[in-house]
């Protein structure tokens, strides 16, 4: 009987390259999918924050019987008011965010920032700077940026230290129009939620809960997230009502239609908008929380940003 050896046959080296060929289309067939799926998940986190900010606002309003807003702040840079509105130098509360925290389990926390709004001095001591630099994580959106402190430049250095905890939630400062001559300018038309000079109650909201702006995400220097200059993200939510820039980190107006954050964009400090290519998360005064498109028309977004209602056919005249 002849006995016949079987040989062992290894890959040869072009098998070997085919085979990571084909791995290396199936792992970029399937890495939009991945991302698709964690982007998904990123933009499920962000609606369930600002439903959780909605929440906290109305456990404020069943408190003191009017939603977090005005906290003392001089008039926002580069906006003006159509209608009389004058700021309330004796209302330094801490910023809304300050006020709302005090309900998203963040009491200690708030009663300190609030408690930094009120004096007039205040220095970079250890203890001012470990409450400055507390981030929230209820108060970011995951797909922009991680909950840690960032960056603060001139005025708030001075003031608080070197850096400061952000937000990416702005409250509803109602509808605008922008100025023909410099589209840095807006003037604000109606009341939203966030007024100068005066807090809001729910029974002030005419146009129906479900139709009207709360809070939502702000827009931002999609090249500025960390790096604490971005225009409309100077602040900390600790806030200092006595520089008028303060604002522009944490009130938003309808003045233009919402746009996906884009490369040095400068007239982010009024805007709504998103990381999101998907569009904008916005918490309405119901509590519910909405995906809002980039197509969104503009009249309709400055008739959702007012209290009163109706103005929708103010600007379409």
């Amino acid at each position: 009987m002849v006995r016949t050896r079987a040989k062992n046959r290894g890959f040869t080296l072009v098998e070997l390259l085919v085979v990571i060929a084909v791995i290396g289309i199936l792992i970029a067939l399937l890495l939009p999918a991945v991302q698709a799926a964690r982007e998904a998940a990123r933009q499920t986190k962000c609606r369930n924050n600002l439903r959780q900010v909605a929440l906290a606002c109305h456990l404020y309003e069943a408190s003191f019987r009017q939603l977090p807003g005005y906290a003392g702040e001089r008039p926002p840079y580069k906006v003006t008011y159509r209608l009389d509105r004058r700021p309330d130098r004796q209302m330094r509360a801490g910023t809304w965010i300050s006020q709302s925290l005090f309900f998203l389990e963040q009491s200690t926390l708030a009663e300190r920032l609030v408690d930094l709004a009120k004096h007039h001095q205040v220095q970079p001591t250890d203890q001012v700077q470990s409450t400055v630099r507390a981030p929230v994580t209820t108060l970011h959106c995951p797909t922009r940026r991680d909950a840690r402190p960032y960056p603060l430049g001139d005025p708030y250095r001075d003031r608080y230290g070197s850096r400061g905890a952000r937000t990416d939630y702005a409250m509803n400062g109602g509808p605008a129009l922008v100025s023909e001559e410099d589209h840095s300018l807006i003037e604000n038309q109606y009341d939203g939620v966030w007024v100068l000079g005066k807090r809001t109650g729910r029974n002030r909201v005419f146009d129906g809960e479900s139709y009207t702006y709360l809070a939502g995400e702000k827009a931002m220097d999609s090249l500025r997230y960390e790096t604490g200059n971005c225009f409309g993200d100077r602040s900390p939510i600790a806030g200092w009502p006595e520089t008028r820039v303060s604002t522009h980190s944490y009130v938003r107006y309808a003045a233009r239609t919402p746009q996906l954050d884009s490369v040095d964009n400068c007239l982010v400090c009024h805007d709504f908008g998103s990381a999101h290519t998907a569009g904008w998360n916005m918490a309405m005064v119901d509590g519910s929380v909405r995906l809002i498109g980039f197509s969104l028309d503009l009249e309709l977004h400055r008739a959702q940003a007012s209290l009163d209602g109706r103005e929708i056919h103010a600007y379409e005249h």
